[in-house]
């Protein structure tokens, strides 16, 4: 018996979906290597900028590639998958792997923008009694949300408060529970950050700040670099002294100006703790957050655990780092 020929339309959708998957492939892979390259390449253009805020996204596509090319048998490109993804992933893994957490005394610092002072002071509040938190980081402090947080349970709970507010984004604040002294405006910044002492029982002098450099877009992203650049002169003048920061520094992990400021000793929570792709901003978009821009910096203190919490009515998730004295 002979065998019916397949129809030409049936010859031709192996052809078609091969096709497909090749271009599916090479484009993902592109994005990949371009990715990669942005997590070294020290952007200083608005382009450049918000291109390296989506690394890890790209880096996930080229797993998917990966797999459409081993699926389609395309075994050039999946060779060259297998080396886009391995450097893919070598780039996130700090922040996969957690560092051995110290025996020592323990702190938790919360860092929020609550969104031109219209996050709800109160939700703050809660965070901060659930943790226990020692100091709490703000940036956007409207004056308006400086009264709120005077009528919160933040006064007892933070007694101690160093607030400069600003109107838009421009305030921000230093909470405590411990007394604060040495309080400063940091000049060269277009947004308020602030530095303060605080002396933690048993630990001594700590030097904390509220970081908040200017968004690279819609700005001038030479401002962004140039604060980047003063935050980091700043941190590294600060010789052998325990320092906690948080901030929102409109950067993510995979900016090199963010991870040129690790050094000397900090390091980032989110790296330390393992936490992983830690995304905290747009947390009021349908789709939530996908980029983490809020971070907490240390010397003389190693995370062990690091979340996001939401904040009602604000566009960022708060973020929660408990830290052991290292």
């Amino acid at each position: 018996m002979t065998r019916a020929r397949p129809s030409a339309r049936r010859r031709r959708w192996p052809s078609a979906l091969r096709v497909i998957a090749v271009v599916v492939v090479t484009l993902l892979l592109a994005a990949g290597i371009t990715a990669i390259w942005l997590h070294w390449y020290p952007g200083r253009g608005r382009f450049s900028t918000a291109l390296t805020a989506g690394v890890p996204i790209a880096v996930a596509g080229t797993a998917v590639a990966l797999v459409v090319a081993l699926v389609a048998r395309r075994w050039i490109l999946a060779g060259i998958g297998v080396v886009v993804v391995s450097a893919g992933v070598w780039t996130q893994v700090p922040l996969w792997v957690a560092h051995t957490a110290p025996t020592g005394q323990r702190i938790t610092l919360v860092q929020s923008n609550i969104k031109l002072g219209a996050g709800d002071v109160d939700t703050v509040a809660r965070i901060v009694a659930d943790h226990d938190a020692t100091v709490v980081t703000l940036n956007e402090v409207t004056p308006d949300a400086a009264a709120r947080i005077e009528a919160s349970s933040l006064r007892t709970l933070m007694p101690h408060r160093y607030v400069v507010p600003g109107t838009g984004g421009v305030g921000s604040a230093i909470l405590s529970r411990y007394p604060l002294r040495d309080t400063t405006l940091l000049d060269g910044y277009a947004l308020n950050s602030l530095r303060a002492t605080v002396e933690l029982p048993g630990l001594g002098d700590t030097v904390v700040y509220a970081m908040h450099p200017i968004p690279p877009y819609p700005y001038d992203s030479a401002r962004w670099v140039g604060e980047m650049q003063r935050i980091r002169t700043e941190l590294h003048a600060q010789r052998g002294a325990r320092v906690l920061v948080g901030g929102d520094f409109n950067a993510t992990w995979d900016h090199r100006q963010f991870r040129d400021l690790l050094r000397d000793g900090y390091t980032d929570a989110t790296e330390t703790a393992g936490g992983r792709w830690l995304p905290t901003y747009p947390a009021d978009e349908w789709y939530g957050p996908v980029i983490g821009i809020d971070h907490v910096v240390s010397r003389g203190f190693v995370a062990t655990d690091v979340h996001s919490a939401d904040v009602a009515r604000s566009d960022h998730r708060a973020l929660v780092a408990t830290l052991a004295v290292g």
